[in-house]
């Protein structure tokens, strides 16, 4: 057998193209081949050697897969056509999307190209609010999801929108082709000048071996509100905070162009539908594993988080309480992650999950003489779920399910949490809701929005009046065009955005503040998706199924400078 040589390699961008002349023999392919390797390998040598810091080495190797390109998409207006599907636009017509799996890499074209493209990092942000690359996967032996912040990074999207009568066209580009391109708002620095790149952190945050919030995988991410997301990321530094809107809304809208269609759970559905508790049917000691009933097995998932444990109080009722929150249900597994799942007996299947070597009985157990089995719950996943996907979305086995987190162009979202926006709240005045934003993370407290540092958007959410509806419509401001939510709810869980809207009832409720609340928990079904909000909780209220990512966008300013 023989090897390419890549010593001495030399770049060539002037690959020639088979002719259907060509002859058929291994000489003609090695050619070309050989010369793609080369390419490859001078790439990596003169990002390796080059000189410069690390935030160039990274807007180098970005500005790789730069192309000037426009990649856009058009969505009718409800009124006009409620299908969630749009057109393409521009240079995306033409071009697909696919999510693909631990197995299957399907075709997404795109893939690597302008602002799609991503690099893995480890970094942190400066105080400043700029984002500093520490290593890069792929070029530096150091990098490390676990052990490191773990961010993508992406060149600076620019903008176009377009509205009219018929709808609304979102364009995105590499490149400011005129001044109606405008910056993503998370590029925008406080000075009102542009950064180069944005980065996004790949993972829910969970805590490292120091006790320090971190997107890192392997973890459980931790349960955090508005407040106490601020409190916590702010021992990282004041220039971090939760999530922020302008961080969801790039997110959002690469795969709004990229999939074409408003409706992200027909295209991933996320972990919306993982909800489930089941007794065991054989009790066993000393093992790290459960016996269920077949057809109840078959709704898990490998790779799943679950807790095991018994029922440690009696709900209102006077049976076993089997709220995920009771700490008996995690007493004797705690949000571990299922390993494989095999027949039992005819009847049974034994789910086997990783604890740590910690063995454990799944015999029951009673309190005030009730008895208590022993159950597995499913949980939210924890982090790292989607670090075996092929490609740059996807599940680890089924988009479609309903179990599942997803990665999109390389951010794990979706995995069963209820996410608080860090800057944006909703305030609630004379029984109006309206949207309120801070571009400075620094300037806010967990007061919320009481300074004049906080700007109210120039449109109100509807009056679900304590239910759920579907978004058909969105707000929009000029002047704050990466904070959107719902002003119309007209839609259904297949047209509109598809997505749902929860209110109380507005009538009934005196002012106060309320955490802006995303992606959906376990059992949202298809209220869940990438813009679902639930306006309903206080800035201090927080549960087992919320959690929060870091931000490194939460300093920017409003607008670009001229």
């Amino acid at each position: 057998m023989s090897f390419f040589d890549v010593n001495n390699a030399v770049f060539n961008e002037y690959l020639r193209k088979l002719e259907t002349t060509d002859r058929n023999h291994a000489d003609v392919f090695n050619e070309l081949f050989g010369q793609l390797i080369q390419n490859d390998v001078a790439l990596k040598e003169a990002v390796t050697n080059f000189a410069g810091t690390k935030n160039e080495q990274a807007l180098f190797l970005l500005n790789l897969h730069k192309d000037g390109k426009k990649y856009g998409v058009h969505f009718d207006n409800y009124d006009v056509t409620p299908a969630s599907t749009g057109t393409r636009l521009y240079d995306a017509v033409g071009m697909t999307a696919a999510p693909s799996t631990n197995t299957v890499r399907a075709k997404n074209d795109f893939d690597g190209r302008g602002c799609f493209a991503y690099l893995e990092v480890n970094g942190s942000v400066n105080e400043n609010g700029d984002f500093q690359v520490q290593y890069i996967k792929d070029i530096d032996n150091e990098f490390s999801r676990t052990k490191y912040d773990t961010w993508c990074l992406y060149l600076t999207q620019y903008v176009y929108r377009k509205f009219d009568a018929n709808g609304e066209d979102t364009v995105v580009s590499d490149t400011r082709h005129s001044a109606e391109w405008l910056p993503e708002g998370g590029a925008i620095r406080p000075d009102g000048t542009i950064r180069p790149f944005v980065a996004i952190a790949k993972y829910m945050s969970g805590d490292n071996a120091d006790g320090v919030a971190s997107s890192i995988s392997g973890v459980s991410p931790k349960n955090y509100s508005f407040q106490s997301s601020l409190t916590k990321f702010r021992a990282k530094g004041t220039q971090y905070c939760a999530e922020t809107s302008q961080d969801s809304e790039r997110m959002t809208r690469l795969m709004e162009i990229a999939f074409a269609t408003r409706h992200s759970q027909s295209v991933m559905a996320g972990c919306n539908w993982w909800w489930f508790q089941y007794a065991a049917t054989v009790q066993e000691t000393d093992v790290e594993r459960i016996i269920i009933s077949k057809s109840n097995a078959n709704n898990l998932v490998v790779g799943g988080t679950v807790s095991i444990g018994n029922a440690n109080a009696l709900d209102g009722s006077s049976k076993p309480n089997l709220d995920r929150g009771q700490s008996g249900l995690h007493a004797k597994a705690n949000k571990v992650r299922i390993t494989k799942i095999e027949d039992y007996d005819d009847n049974n299947s034994a789910v086997y999950v990783d604890n740590g070597g910690q063995k454990f009985s799944t015999a029951p157990t009673t309190v005030s003489g009730v008895t208590c089995e022993t159950y597995i719950s499913t949980m939210p996943w924890n982090t790292g779920g989607c670090d075996d996907v092929l490609g740059s979305c996807g599940s680890p086995t089924s988009n479609t399910s309903g179990k599942e987190p997803y990665i999109l162009f390389g951010v794990e979202m979706s995995s069963g949490f209820w996410e608080p926006k860090g800057n944006t709240v909703m305030k609630i005045e004379n029984h109006v809701m309206r949207p309120y934003i801070c571009y400075d993370c620094t300037k806010m407290t967990t007061a919320g929005a009481t300074t004049d540092d906080w700007i109210a958007l120039g449109y109100v959410i509807p009056d679900n009046k304590g239910s759920w509806k579907y978004i058909s419509k969105l707000g929009y401001v000029v002047d704050d065009p990466e904070v959107r939510y719902p002003i119309e709810v007209a839609a259904t869980s297949s047209t509109g955005y598809a997505d749902g809207l929860y209110t109380e009832n507005l009538e009934n409720a005196g002012d106060g503040q309320r955490e802006v609340l995303g992606s959906g928990g376990l059992l949202n079904g298809a209220d869940g998706g990438r813009r679902d909000a639930r306006l309903v909780n206080g800035l201090s209220y927080s549960g087992w199924a919320y959690a929060a990512r870091l931000s490194a966008c939460g300093r920017c300013g409003r607008k670009a400078a001229a």
